[in-house]
């Protein structure tokens, strides 16, 4: 597929965010967001998003990802999951504040460095399988990348999609992710030579989906591929295991 496919897809993003801009009053934001400032850039690994101190990231990453190999060029986050972000994402995912994901998403897009060409920008969301799609009625990731592509103008094309229904990755030990997720994505027939992706997710744990879908990209001819997400898990927390 071209990437006329993709300005197609973008139409089609345009005129849903449209239509969420009209049912949602711009600036609804959850409670006590009025407080929260998001993590500076220089408090966690730009590699693998642990917080970090000062001093204790190197070029080659830091504590939790030291020469490890790290699929995508750089990770972006507002913060760690906890208080509040947790509360505000299982919100968004698991009791329908659906109109979280469109500020969440609006705070994210400040986050996120400026890329170096943005007509050659794709801002695409980790995808959701058909049925968990159905069973909750939107896929949060989606709504979020929405809300990114949408603040600063940039492409949103949903590219990528789940071929596989498996159990939520927070029902799997974090050593069984990467075999949880693996060969449960695909991509539509698309050429991104030249191309930038920012991939877009809620929260990052081991990494395993982000690592999937970023190496399809890769694959697909993206020249680099950028994550942001909402939440990193810290890795020596109980959050790493649990969520």
């Amino acid at each position: 597929m071209s990437i006329v496919r993709t300005q197609l897809l973008t139409r089609a993003g345009t005129w849903l965010g449209q239509l969420i801009d009209e049912l949602i009053p711009p600036g609804t934001q959850p409670e006590g967001a009025a407080d929260w400032q998001p993590d500076a850039i220089d408090a966690y690994c730009p590699r693998c998003g642990a917080s970090a101190g000062p001093g204790s990231v190197t070029p080659r990453g830091c504590a939790f990802c030291l020469n490890q190999p790290i699929p995508w060029q750089r990770l972006t986050r507002l913060g760690v999951y906890g208080q509040p972000l947790d509360d505000w994402i299982k919100q968004l995912k698991f009791h329908r504040r659906w109109r979280y994901g469109q500020w969440l998403g609006n705070q994210l897009a400040q986050a996120i460095n400026q890329p170096r060409d943005p007509n050659k920008l794709i801002v695409c969301p980790v995808p959701m399988h058909r049925l968990r799609l159905w069973r909750r009625g939107y896929n949060q990731a989606h709504l979020i990348a929405q809300a990114v592509a949408h603040t600063h103008g940039w492409r949103f094309a949903p590219i990528l999609k789940r071929t596989r229904h498996t159990p939520p990755q927070t029902s799997i030990a974090p050593s069984r992710r990467h075999d949880n997720v693996r060969h449960s994505f695909d991509i539509e027939n698309i050429d991104l030579t030249g191309y930038d992706v920012i991939l877009i997710d809620d929260v990052k744990t081991s990494g395993a989906t982000l690592s999937a879908c970023t190496r399809l990209l890769t694959q697909a001819g993206a020249q680099s591929v950028y994550a942001a997400v909402i939440a990193v898990a810290d890795p020596k927390g109980q959050s790493f295991a649990a969520i």
